[in-house]
């Protein structure tokens, strides 16, 4: 017969046995270790808050301190230290108690699973102390490398959808309007085309620039294309256009663009120094459409007493309030007033006709800017060759062309009554073919713009 078991119970034993008086045992147990962790709690997070100067939140029941990102079951080595020298620990003994053993504990597992997700763990309190990891840095992977150094996270899907632009020429216009735009056929490769010009035409201008239109010759439509390209210029750009007439010889710039003769420049040479504001301006201008411009000086004798010292005294003035300038120059090279022009020039135009003369002036004009001081002018030259003269079959274009291969653009205009009329110049009188070529003179001189702007 065997012995009988007299093993001794424990609270533990007991409660797997189901002995009477276990449960209660354990329960007693239980709540002494919540009591001790509950304290240990309360002054951790007198500590921390001590320490890190975090308020606890407004909205933590009473007892709570939910401070975001901080590990409340942790305590910065700082008053650990403290704690045990009120205990009389020696420092160099190591600290075996409950609280470096949870402190140590806690530690290891929240930085261990910080360092999981972002690589590395930051204390927010000292050693100890750990806080939610900060935000990844650009070109930063979830897994903590980086393999695109340009890799910013991924983008954000635009909102609108982008939309075919709306067509306006041709049969993909009128399909376009037929159906109230249900059906976009898109644009044309033409429409394209003139859609890019536009947006050339408009680019920003950063600084300043003044177009003079120059030739040795006159007669060969310089104020007409000085006009046109104005108008096209003023109603394609967002800012305002300026346009002078600086010819002498009794200059009709305002006749071509107003319909009347005016007098503007000796008068504001007169009084520049009055000017104080764009209204003072405005009294010796006048405008066409968008476009404003300067007027002559019908009287020649008046006209001829103009200087280059005056010439940069009204350009003083003027670019105070505009930054596109146009310049109708007169056919006297050795006149006072060119050189002051040409000094402020950033582009010129040279107008030619099919006639052996107009190409041979308008080629003299380009070696008189080379010879002179003006090689950039030169070199960035368009020529426009306006079919004004009615010429014989004998006349080889193409060597005329050839001959003008200097410029550095060269442009034709084709014959029109509403220019060769000599009079007010209608824009929308003009033949299409004739508009679209002021429209290219003009794409050509906004891209010989400064470096800087950009299509708008």
């Amino acid at each position: 017969m065997s012995a009988p078991n007299t093993r001794p119970s424990s609270p533990r034993v007991d409660a797997e046995r189901g002995a009477p008086g276990a449960a209660a045992a354990q329960t007693a147990d239980d709540r002494q270790h919540s009591d001790q962790r509950d304290q240990r709690d309360q002054r951790d997070q007198r500590d921390q808050r001590a320490d890190v100067g975090v308020p606890p939140s407004p909205y933590a029941k009473s007892g709570q301190d939910l401070r975001p990102g901080v590990d409340r079951t942790a305590r910065p080595a700082a008053h650990r230290s403290a704690e045990r020298e009120n205990r009389g620990v020696p420092a160099s003994q190591p600290d075996t108690s409950s609280d470096a053993t949870s402190d140590t504990t806690s530690h290891t597992g929240s930085d261990s699973s910080s360092d999981e997700s972002t690589g590395s763990g930051s204390a927010l309190a000292g050693a100890g102390a750990s806080v939610v990891p900060t935000r990844r840095a650009p070109g930063e992977h979830p897994t903590g490398h980086t393999s695109d150094p340009h890799w910013d996270g991924p983008e954000d899907p635009p909102m609108i959808r982008r939309r075919r632009p709306r067509p306006r020429l041709g049969w993909r216009g009128l399909a376009y309007d037929w159906t109230l735009g249900k059906w976009n056929p898109g644009l044309s490769e033409k429409e394209q085309r003139i859609r890019e010009r536009e947006r050339q035409i408009a680019r920003q201008l950063r600084g300043k620039h003044v177009t003079a239109f120059f030739c040795l010759k006159g007669g060969i439509s310089k104020t007409s294309t000085t006009a046109a390209t104005s108008i096209a210029m003023a109603n394609l750009r967002p800012d305002p256009v300026f346009a002078i007439d600086a010819n002498p010889d009794a200059g009709d710039l305002a006749e071509r663009l107003v319909g009347r003769s005016e007098a503007g420049i000796t008068g504001l040479s007169a009084n520049v120094d009055r000017i104080g504001s764009l209204d003072d301006l405005s009294q010796y201008t006048v405008t066409a459409g968008r476009l404003t411009m300067l007027p002559g000086e019908p009287n020649p004798e008046l006209g001829d007493s103009l200087s280059s010292m005056d010439f940069r005294r009204i350009m003083g003035v003027v670019q105070r309030y505009y930054n596109v300038v146009q310049v109708d120059c007169g056919t006297g090279v050795t006149h006072p007033l060119m050189r002051g022009i040409l000094e402020f020039a950033d582009t010129v135009v040279i107008p030619a006709s099919w006639s052996i003369t107009g190409a041979k002036r308008a080629a003299d004009s380009i070696s008189w800017l080379e010879q002179h001081g003006f090689e950039h002018l030169a070199r960035t030259s368009i020529v426009v060759l306006t079919a004004k003269d009615i010429v014989s079959g004998s006349v080889n274009k193409d060597a005329v062309r050839e001959h003008l291969s200097q410029a550095a653009d060269l442009i034709v205009v084709p014959s029109d009554p509403h220019v060769a009329d000599g009079a007010l110049i209608d824009w929308e009188q003009l033949a299409p073919a004739t508009r679209e070529a002021y429209l290219d003179i003009a794409a050509a001189v906004t891209r010989r713009f400064p470096e800087g702007g950009w299509p708008v």
